[in-house]
């Protein structure tokens, strides 16, 4: 009895050096963090730092939170945020965030409001903390902008995980982000373009459904390096893509990878379903000008034709030889995705 008694009275003090050990290493390491980003030009600054979670968990609370990039204009302001990690696996990680935050961008300032909003980070057990899974997920998220847009979601994931068919930086991103509502502005003036010989805008206030699943690949796995390493893009499938917004509904699926100059390169086909509703979004969203939209829509009428099912509009995206084009229409440029230096 003596014997085991001893033996839990040292199990209990290895533990509790292991947390105290452990809760040490994880303040300072914030504190170095946010003295790197200063170092740096940064802005990182914090009201206050409390590790509680004893003996079980590290409970990391950081309050009054400003981070910002004063060369590109892009910040980051919170009350508070919440990091936890159980003991026995610090390599999994989750945070929680406050029901209010304040995103800057270059030209705005989006406040985003939010229910249960919840993060969560699991590395794979090794020295390189290589991602295992990365999800964010709520029961509501609401943008405003200072610019007047907004923008809503009700129940939504969006998850990043290891995908190792794909090799060692390879990533699955799947996402289901609806029921999402537009800014109410933009489909109010969306149901006021007319445009002749197509039905008036009919959509609802609310895209009902929008998921899927894209798979990614980087020049470098995402882990404790990427600092260092600064991996890009090299290739995109679009495995499913599917919208539901009304009549309106569409699907996509296809592949872009760079070119041997770095630029994108591939084919992504998408289609259309009730494609009479798509011209007005276009013209509202100012992509094509309200004088172009019956030339527009007339072409797709034709494309359509040639489909068994004139309410579907079938479209691929081309990029090839540093241009894309939608269809019959040149859209410019293609994108670089090797970066000059790369």
């Amino acid at each position: 009895m003596r014997k085991l008694l001893f033996l839990l009275v040292v199990a209990t003090a290895l533990w509790s050096g292991y947390w105290f050990v452990g809760s040490n290493a994880v303040r300072q390491g914030v504190e170095d963090g946010f003295a790197n980003a200063a170092a740096q030009g940064l802005v990182a600054e914090k009201s206050g730092l409390t590790v509680a979670g004893f003996p079980n968990r590290w409970d990391v609370t950081i309050d009054g939170l400003r981070l910002a990039d004063p060369a590109t204009g892009i910040g980051w302001q919170a009350p508070f945020a919440q990091v936890f990690a159980m003991t026995w696996k610090p390599w999994h990680v989750i945070a929680a965030l406050p029901p209010e935050q304040v995103v800057t961008l270059p030209d705005q300032a989006v406040t985003v409001t939010s229910s249960d909003l919840k993060a969560s980070l699991r590395a794979k057990p090794s020295t390189d903390l290589t991602l295992a899974e990365a999800r964010v997920a709520g029961t509501s998220l609401a943008l405003a902008s200072d610019l007047g847009w907004t923008l809503a979601l009700g129940d939504f994931t969006l998850g990043l995980r290891a995908e190792p068919a794909l090799g060692p930086a390879g990533y699955e991103l799947g996402f289901d982000l609806a029921p999402l509502t537009p800014d109410p502005a933009f489909v109010t003036a969306v149901k006021a373009v007319t445009i002749p010989d197509l039905p008036a805008s009919d959509l609802p206030a609310t895209v009902e459904s929008l998921w899927g699943s894209i798979y990614l690949t980087f020049s470098a796995p995402l882990d404790r390096h990427v600092g260092k390493a600064k991996p890009y893009l090299t290739r995109i499938e679009i495995n499913q893509l599917n919208l539901a917004w009304g009549q309106l509904a569409a699907t996509a699926n296809g592949l872009i990878e760079a070119d041997g100059n770095g630029y994108a390169a591939g084919n992504v086909t998408v289609t259309v379903t009730n494609w009479d509703r798509l011209p007005a979004i276009l013209v509202a969203a100012g992509l094509i000008k309200p004088d172009v939209a019956p030339t527009v829509a007339r072409g797709m009428g034709a494309l359509a034709a040639q489909s068994p099912d004139l309410k579907v509009l079938s479209l691929t995206l081309v990029l090839k030889d540093g241009r894309m084009s939608f269809g019959p229409f040149p859209l410019g440029p293609a994108p670089l995705m090797v970066p000059p230096s790369g």
